[in-house]
């Protein structure tokens, strides 16, 4: 009997793909008698071949012109190439495809290709996207529809995977790299839309200010041959001409593997969301993001030790990429000032120190922004904390909330977070919020009671058309309800969603199939309401709390 075959399919971008490679060592660690391949676009995975090739048997490469080339806008020979390139021998055989992507791209190649099982998303004969297993479903409820995703995509992948233990955070590759009195930094002050970055001139002030106070901090600047004008508009600036013997210009002199082998020889590392944060980590470098426009601070940050994110308190972050914005305001709130004194503590002590920055930095300047340590709960999951003594929004501690109570429900894991006590803003908030979380429950409970209807008229010897149109046409009444539950909670929105997009994918080819399935969809969505409700009164005053009882029922 030959090994079993894991196949991943990862067509975004560099990024992503080192994020699914973090999650896949994991998996090969404590599988490492199973075939593990990857396939992903050519241009990224010949760039990342000499991080891939360590970690997974086979590298597919999948390349729209190649597959174009020659078909001259002829069906057919398109089709024919398609065919011949899922004939590969390495895609022969395959026992679980996992689609990473969730890209119609991708969900159509997950159904193209032979598989007996597969998760993730893929297309079904219809033309409609189906996602099975419970994971990619928080991804395409919450991760696709909003900032409300709790978790990080690494661990998002390691659960699709099916990892249970998290053996990288014991692993010695995140020992801490020997400190030398000279440090060296290196950025990265580029990403790849306006929305994520700052002006070249932002980048200059901090570079300068740094140099400028502290002696023993040297600097190399990375970034593509695309960035190479951004790169000179910041190196020519007259503020630096001084210090040009202490930094290194290295934008569009490296390839992506030199830049890599470089990046090992730098103490720290601060850029915007991007590759280079990723690529900093597998070096365990100590690293800083500065997340702006559409970055989620939790979802995308580099994995591992000795990682943090500062974000602007902007009320409209993180936006969406197709938002419009005429002015960044959340460029403007993340002052190059805190930024600056933010970096010195976190080069010089490998950690941000909120009393230094408190007696260096204007009110004006900490108070627009939130600075966030990553690192693993008790359970080994990556988690955000917000450092000083600012307490986190109303959003936040209910974001918290979720993330316990779906790590809890998926995986029984039990995930120790720090909730903190409440203001007076955020009970009336989270009142509000499990009064909506009781109004989801009742209707999963009336749900309930129409599926099993069905089912007990379904088994009559002579069973009642009417009577089962009437039931099925509740169901859809609950259904509707959902959706307004929606609009007016819209915090809650990644709950219904998540329940929608599990009962849409229902299982079962006949009435009685498919009324079982659908008792067992509002069932699961009641205990996930049952366990937010708990969770959401213990932050909650005990008297309080119990005026909200819903006398048992949740």
């Amino acid at each position: 009997m030959g090994k079993k075959n894991f196949t991943i399919i990862q067509l975004t971008r560099l990024g992503d793909i080192i994020q699914t490679t973090q999650a896949a060592k994991d998996f090969r660690v404590q599988h490492p008698d199973i075939e593990l391949n990857i396939i992903c676009r050519k241009e990224f995975g010949l760039a990342l071949s000499f991080i891939l090739k360590g970690t997974f048997d086979n590298i597919i490469y999948i390349s729209k012109d190649e597959l174009l080339e020659g078909c001259d806008n002829d069906l057919d020979l398109y089709l024919s190439s398609i065919n011949k390139w899922l004939s590969q021998e390495v895609l022969q055989n395959i026992d679980v495809l996992l689609n990473f992507s969730f890209c119609e791209t991708s969900n159509r190649l997950s159904t193209l290709i032979t598989a007996k099982n597969r998760l993730g998303t893929f297309s079904s004969p219809q033309n409609q996207t189906l996602v099975k297993d419970q994971w990619s479903q928080l991804v395409y409820s919450m991760v696709m529809s909003g900032p409300h995703n709790p978790y990080n995509l690494v661990d998002i992948y390691k659960n699709i995977l099916g990892i249970k233990e998290r053996s990288c955070w014991t692993d010695n590759d995140w020992q801490p790299k020997e400190a030398h009195e000279v440090k060296t930094l290196g950025i990265h002050p580029f990403a790849s839309q306006d929305k994520k970055k700052w002006k070249p001139a932002k980048w200059t002030e901090v570079i300068y200010k740094l140099l400028k106070d502290e002696e023993n901090i040297l600097v190399e600047i990375f970034g593509s041959n695309s960035e190479v004008e951004f790169g000179e508009q910041i190196l020519n600036s007259k503020v630096l001409s001084k210090f040009k013997d202490r930094i290194t210009n290295n934008v569009g002199k490296l390839s992506l593997e030199q830049t890599y082998y470089r990046l090992g020889r730098c103490s720290h590392f601060v850029g915007h969301d991007s590759l280079l944060g990723h690529l900093a980590k597998l070096h365990n470098l100590p690293t800083l993001t500065i997340a702006l426009g559409t970055v989620r601070p939790i979802e995308t940050a580099p994995y591992g030790h000795n990682t943090f994110v500062m974000a602007p308190r902007t009320k409209c972050f993180p936006c969406f990429p197709k938002t419009d914005c005429s002015f960044y305001q959340c460029h403007a709130d993340l002052s190059y000032q805190a930024v600056t004194e933010t970096l010195k503590t976190f080069i010089i002590d490998n950690e941000i120190n909120f009393k230094v920055l408190n007696n260096s930095i204007s009110p004006f300047h900490l108070d627009s922004v939130d600075i966030f340590r990553l690192g693993p709960t008790n359970a080994g999951w990556y988690a955000a904390e917000k450092l000083g003594n600012d307490h986190p929004t109303s959003r936040e501690v209910f974001k918290d909330i979720l993330r316990v109570a779906l790590s809890y429900k998926f995986e029984e894991v039990e995930e120790i977070i720090s909730l903190p006590a409440t203001s007076r803003d955020q009970k009336r908030y989270l009142e509000q919020i499990n009064d909506g979380v009781r109004q989801i429950f009742e209707l999963c409970e009336f749900g309930k009671k129409y599926s099993g209807d069905i089912l007990r008229e379904v088994s009559q010897v002579s069973p009642d058309l009417e009577k089962i149109k009437t039931f099925a046409n509740k169901i859809d009444e609950v259904d509707r309800l959902m959706d307004l539950l929606g609009k007016t909670y819209n915090d809650l929105k990644p709950v219904i969603d998540y329940y929608k997009i599990v009962k849409f994918n229902l299982e079962g080819e006949n009435i009685v199939e498919l009324s079982e399935s659908s008792y067992i969809v509002y069932d699961d969505n009641s205990i996930t309401c049952s366990i937010l409700y708990e969770l959401i009164g213990k932050c909650l005053p005990q008297q309080e709390a119990r005026g909200k009882s819903t006398e048992g029922n949740v």
